[in-house]
Parts: structure tokens; C-alpha cells; sequence
């Protein structure tokens, strides 16, 4: 987490927020009483929130070996890891779950003390979930398993409408009987099936590599595998990089972001991703601070490309000089740091009604990777090299 959390990533998030958060109250001002669209909007928020989190086995793949013998006694173990893994998604829910309840509240007119309802009513309908993934890990076939979802989708979507559209208490009752109902359901159906270890270990495999991917936003992780692709259209950029001794690291660093997956893929991820926000974004400084954060996560996630060749004998043997290492780093990350702020302007300038608010935007983007790529690059090599 010190990596992911660090304190530039911090700080930038503080103003986001509270940009984002200045805007959704601005909103919420305009909105009329009893919003009808209000209800619903909560009501899908609430039930895709509800998919966040997944039964942490921690299974192994030596585990169908080793621990076969003691299979009669996993079912204690795999109780305990649904409530292991029930607390991560609860904290998800309440912070979520609170930000949505002034739009619950202006829709409604309820008060906001009816939150107490609604997270304990959300808090039931997650501990179903986890029981139902608890029931996946054991030998069923794919349609049961479709069927059991379906019937606690249906029912968790029943559950949140009658809290939204009668009464708040309702909520947290009715999510009891659906836990009751299935906790009771699936132990008498767990009775008379065997656990499937190979589903068990492959997803806890999936679960893994889920967090992995995350956490390799912000840092490597070993455990991300990247592979290498010919790329044969891309070879016109490489051309423009001309073969000399003083373009050496410049040319690996190039070759490998443009035929690698790891660098080139999270680039892609992130500009799309941002793109596709600022696209659906109309106000000025939520824009501002949405590409000035994305330029900053991308450039932060391109600067350990610099350790990209640290592993290979040749790369030592080479009569370079380890500050055109640095040179070169700084000098790719600025040329994609220009395209994607390139991207963004375009998305702006479509985005937002002021063309004079577009252009202030892009200012400011062109200052913040002249800014990173001259003082913040060599301030983070720096660092990795200490």
C-alpha cells in the first residue's frame, strides 16, 4: 500500500475528490424535490456495488494434494474465510453507500439517519453473496450455478426497491429472510457435494491476479506476467530513432514500450479510460482535474521502465554512460506524456461548450509534462537508484 498510497497519488486524489465532491453537491442543488430518476440510479449504484468483493480461500495449487485428506473439515476453514473476506467489501459499501445518501435524501426527502437501515440492509445482502460464491467452490454444474446467481440478483433487487420505495426498515428485514433462506438452502445442498478443488484454486487464482492488477497500476508486481509481440506496423517509430551510440537506451526503452504488453497495455488502459471520462464531462474544473491526474498516473507508471534492462549482462557491458539511461527515460516519457496529453485535448475540446476552457486545459497539460518530465523523472530516478 506505501506504493500505491504514495504521497503525490495522495494529494492529487484530496483535490479530486474534493472537486468532484464541490460538484455532486452543486448538482444535487438543482435537482428537483422527489427526483424521480433518483431511486433508480441509487438502486443500480447499490446493486453493482454489491459484486465488489470475493471469498478469499488463499488456495494453492499444492492444496488439492496436500490438503485433500482434511476436506471434511474445510467447511469450518471456508466459513471462516467468508467472514475474512466480509469486512473489505462492508467498508466499500458504508463509504459508497454514504456518498450516494444526499441523493437518497433529496429523492425521498427522508432523513439521513435512515443510513443505519441501509447499511445494515446492504451489509445482509453482501453476506448472501459470499454464501452463494461459498457454494460455486463445491462440484455444480454451470447452470445451477447461474440459476442460484439469477435467484439472488432478483432478490437483492427486490430487497433495495422496497427500501427505496416504502419503507427503510423494510430493507434490512427482507435481507434477513434472504440470508436466512439461502444459509439454510445451500448448507442442506452443500451435504451432498464434494468440494472442486480445481475450480477453488483457479479462482483464488483470478481473485489474485484482480489485486495484482491493480497494485501494477501504481508499481511492479512479479506476479504479472507481460509478453512480447512483433508489431511489425509499429516499425516506423522505431526508424525515427537514429542508430548512434548516444540513442542506445532510447532505442531499448522504445522498442520495448511499442513491442511489450506490460508498458504499452497500461498506457492504452489508462488513456482510454480517461478519455472515455473526460468525454461524458461538462464542467470545467472536473475536467482540469481528471487529465492533470491521468497525466500525472501515467507518467508515474512509465518511470520503472528505467530498470526495464537491469537484468541483462550485455546491458552492463555497454561503453554507455548510466546518465543517458536517465536521458533516455525522460525523453520517451515526455514524447508519450505529449500524446497523451494530445488525446485528451481533443476529448476536451469536444467535451466542454467553452472553447477558451478547452484551451486553458491544455496550458495547463503541457506545463504539467514539461514540469514532470523535467523535474519530477529525475527527482524518481534519483530515488529508485538510492
Amino acid at each position: 500500500m506505501r506504493y500505491v498510497f504514495n504521497d503525490h497519488f495522495i494529494l492529487v486524489c484530496v483535490f479530486l475528490l474534493g472537486g468532484l465532491g464541490f460538484y455532486y453537491s452543486q448538482v444535487l442543488k438543482t435537482l428537483p424535490a422527489n427526483f424521480v430518476w433518483g431511486r433508480p440510479i441509487v438502486l443500480l449504484l447499490w446493486l453493482a456495488l454489491l459484486q465488489i468483493g470475493k471469498i478469499a480461500t488463499l488456495a494453492e495449487e499444492a492444496d488439492k494434494v496436500f490438503i485433500l485428506p482434511k476436506e471434511p473439515e474445510m467447511n469450518h476453514y471456508l466459513n471462516r474465510a467468508m467472514r475474512y473476506s466480509f469486512w473489505l467489501p462492508l467498508v466499500v459499501l458504508g463509504l459508497m453507500s454514504g456518498m450516494s445518501m444526499p441523493l437518497v435524501v433529496v429523492s425521498t426527502g427522508w432523513a439521513f439517519s435512515t443510513f443505519a437501515y441501509f447499511i445494515v440492509m446492504l451489509g445482509l445482502l453482501k453476506a448472501s453473496h459470499l454464501r452463494l460464491q461459498k457454494y460455486e467452490l463445491y462440484q455444480i454444474s454451470a447452470g445451477e450455478r447461474h440459476q442460484w446467481f439469477g435467484l439472488w440478483l432478483v432478490t437483492s433487487l427486490l430487497v433495495i426497491g422496497l427500501s427505496l420505495y416504502t419503507l427503510p426498515l423494510a430493507g434490512p428485514l427482507t435481507a434477513l429472510v434472504q440470508f436466512l433462506l439461502f444459509y439454510f438452502m445451500l448448507n442442506k445442498k452443500e451435504q451432498s457435494v464434494s468440494l472442486d478443488w480445481e475450480k477453488m484454486i483457479i479462482v483464488e487464482k483470478n481473485r489474485m491476479h484482480r489485486i495484482y492488477q491493480f497494485i501494477h497500476l501504481f508499481t511492479d508486481v512479479p506476479e504479472i506476467s507481460s509478453s512480447v509481440k512483433r508489431r511489425k506496423f509499429l516499425d516506423p517509430f522505431l526508424a525515427k530513432i537514429k542508430k548512434s551510440t548516444q540513442n542506445t537506451y532510447l532505442y531499448l526503452y522504445a522498442r520495448s514500450f511499442l513491442r511489450g504488453s506490460e508498458y504499452s497495455g497500461l498506457f492504452i488502459r489508462l488513456v482510454l479510460v480517461c478519455g472515455v471520462i473526460l468525454f461524458f464531462l461538462k464542467e470545467f474544473w472536473i475536467s482540469m482535474g481528471v487529465s492533470v491526474l491521468f497525466i500525472y498516473l501515467i507518467g508515474f507508471q512509465l518511470i520503472p521502465i528505467y530498470t526495464q534492462f537491469d537484468y541483462m549482462v550485455m546491458t552492463q557491458l555497454y561503453p554507455v554512460p548510466n546518465e543517458q539511461k536517465k536521458q533516455a527515460v525522460s525523453r520517451l516519457v515526455t514524447v508519450l506524456l505529449f500524446a497523451a496529453a494530445l488525446l485528451f485535448s481533443v476529448f476536451v475540446l469536444i467535451a466542454l461548450p467553452d472553447v477558451k476552457e478547452g484551451l486553458m486545459i491544455i496550458v495547463a497539460l503541457v506545463v504539467e509534462v514539461i514540469l514532470f518530465a523535467r523535474l519530477y523523472v529525475p527527482y524518481r530516478l534519483k530515488k529508485m537508484e538510492a
